[in-house]
């Protein structure tokens, strides 16, 4: 030994599309530890986004609840009526550990109802069976009225856990059995009851505990990776099923105390919010069926860790056909062309992974455009790099082949709300066919806009589809690019009115989003004008939400007239 130490090292991975997600409304997805915490937020995404049947399994009856606790809503009350009602209808009150079982089972089963509630509004049919799931014989009856009900099982998400923090020394065995068990025999009898289904997913919620371990929890460090190993055989023996192991950080939620996220800040170690950790899932689930091991985390630690604090992170992205189809429609002359939009989208995800407040991405510049001439063919490979050490609190650059810089922008505070936006006056008809090949040459996945109220001097207005609705399946989003997209062709339509021509895109003063992920329904896009001068031009764009809301804000658009022969 030469007295070297070897550390674990987490990588920034850019999480990849699959072209078609394997999840839809005739999906039937077991989920163990659906009902409550951190899973039923997970699974609310899932059912936002994708609409499958899902089956919730836990121990949990959903009994009624007394009568007597009928709008009690917090849980000293809660513990205060319990008392109460037991000594009026027993005489003596009761113990402690009675009142404190009697308050978690309602709410427990007041959490199981809403998720159900939430799963259900969402668009999904869900059921929610009260098994223990370690139990393999149970666990088979009970599916077999699922497929009685739904046809077979073509996913299974286990996401179950327990803890029991202790010393080894002062651990015993029936904690340490009921820790691991829920982990690795809830697996075993879920694969076991499901040997004949024809299984297309295949997530377990393992845990950074299997990696770098926490104090008194060796039982469920070893249950984790467990989980982990398991799903590389899984892999081995089953090509074609899609599966993830993700070991997660802390949430803030699920079994993340006030007490234990102040330790956690302490440390230096963010928490995952849950929102950001459900929409991780979900892009996990219906992407592609690469490394069934993947780690997700809240960020970068807010303080160096050993001394070692990253100053320049770096994440890598992969473009090829089958990680970002929809980029054939965004082509010049047969070769893919990198969208500012989708820019946008890498910087605001690397903002949110590198610093630990919302953020302006701003002074964004097209330094070089980026054209895709390995697409088809093995793909490309960007980095996005981060840097600490300017005035900013993070500068941004997107590099190309060689490191070339393409793009550049910071990311800093938020500061302030939307502005109000009104439709322009004065505004003239376009063209009937938006969609010319010349000036606007989008194919079918980016025509985004849907229709244009009009054009003039001082602006213009139009109604716009998103991602979502154009067909762009997999990642989880931060942005909208393809929204996004469409304001920026708008702009296109308003440039031709003013500088009387096609222009090209060059830099965006600040980008402002009010919403996070993809826009359901259609948009409304209201641009108005800033500065128009003899080759250039600048203007505002904002996307609202049918009740008029900023979804986002694109501030200070600079266009500038494209050269004859050139694209954007």
């Amino acid at each position: 030994m030469d007295g070297t130490r070897t550390t674990l090292e987490a990588v920034l991975a850019q999480q990849e599309c699959g072209t078609v997600s394997r999840i839809g409304p005739e999906s039937v997805i077991v989920a163990t530890g659906g009902g409550r915490g951190v899973t039923a937020a997970a699974l609310r995404e899932l059912a936002r986004q994708h609409r499958p049947r899902l089956v919730l399994l836990g121990r949990t009856a959903l009994a009624d609840e007394p009568a007597y606790l009928a709008g009690v809503t917090d849980e000293v009350s809660l513990k205060r009526c319990v008392i109460e009602h037991t000594r009026q209808t027993t005489g003596h009150p009761p113990t402690p550990a009675e009142v404190n079982a009697t308050v978690a089972a309602v709410l427990a089963a007041r959490e199981i109802r809403a998720t159900l509630a939430a799963i259900r509004e969402a668009g999904s049919e869900v059921r929610y069976l009260a098994v223990d799931a370690r139990d393999g014989i149970t666990l088979k009856t009970a599916l077999d009225g699922v497929r009685a009900q739904w046809g077979p099982i073509t996913g299974i998400v286990h996401g179950a856990g327990v803890l029991a923090d202790k010393r080894i020394a002062e651990k015993t065995d029936e904690q340490f059995d009921r820790v691991f068990d829920t982990k690795v025999h809830g697996l075993r009898a879920l694969l076991g009851a499901t040997v004949q289904d024809p299984l297309t997913l295949l997530c377990v919620f393992s845990s950074i505990a299997a990696y770098a371990g926490n104090p008194g929890q060796c039982d469920y460090a070893m249950a984790n990776e467990v989980l982990n190993q398991v799903a590389l055989a899984q892999r081995a023996q089953r090509p074609d099923l899609l599966v993830r192991s993700i070991a997660w950080g802390p949430w803030a939620g699920g079994m993340v105390s006030p007490a234990l996220a102040e330790h956690f800040q302490r440390q230096g170690v963010p928490l995952i919010p849950v929102d950001a950790g459900a929409r991780a899932f979900v892009a996990e689930v219906t992407g592609s069926p690469t490394d069934p091991h993947v780690v997700v985390t809240g960020g970068e630690s807010a303080e160096p860790i050993d001394g070692a604090g990253v100053r320049r992170p770096r994440g890598e992205i992969q473009l090829n056909s089958r990680s970002h189809p929809y980029l054939v429609d965004h082509d010049i002359e047969g070769t893919p062309v990198v969208p500012v939009a989708l820019v946008l989208e890498w910087f605001t995800a690397a903002a949110k992974a590198w610093l630990s407040e919302p953020v302006v991405i701003r002074d964004v510049n097209v330094l070089r455009g980026i054209g895709l001439e390995r697409f088809g063919n093995g793909g490309n490979r960007l980095t996005v790099q981060g840097n600490r050490d300017g005035g900013v609190p993070l500068s941004l650059e997107l590099l190309g082949d060689g490191d070339a810089r393409h793009y550049r922008a910071d990311a800093v505070p938020t500061n302030g709300g939307p502005s109000t936006w009104e439709v322009p006056a004065d505004l003239e008809p376009v063209p009937a066919t938006i969609y010319d090949g010349q000036l606007l040459f989008h194919g079918p996945w980016f025509q985004a806009i849907h229709s244009v109220q009009g054009v003039s001097a001082s602006g213009a207005a139009a109604v716009l589809a998103g991602a979502r609705d154009l067909g762009w399946a997999g990642a989880s989003w931060h942005t909208d690019p393809a929204a996004i997209d469409g304001g920026l062709q708008l702009a296109l339509l308003w440039g031709r009115q003013v500088l009387g021509g096609a222009s090209l895109p060059m830099g965006v003063a600040e980008y402002r989003a009010y919403q996070a992920g993809l826009y359901d329904g259609p948009t409304r896009c209201v641009l108005r004008a800033r500065n128009v001068w003899a080759d250039s031009a600048e203007c505002d764009i904002a996307f609202l939400a049918g009740n008029g809301e900023v979804r986002a804000e694109l501030l200070g658009v600079s266009l500038v007239r494209r050269p004859a022969g050139a694209g954007g």
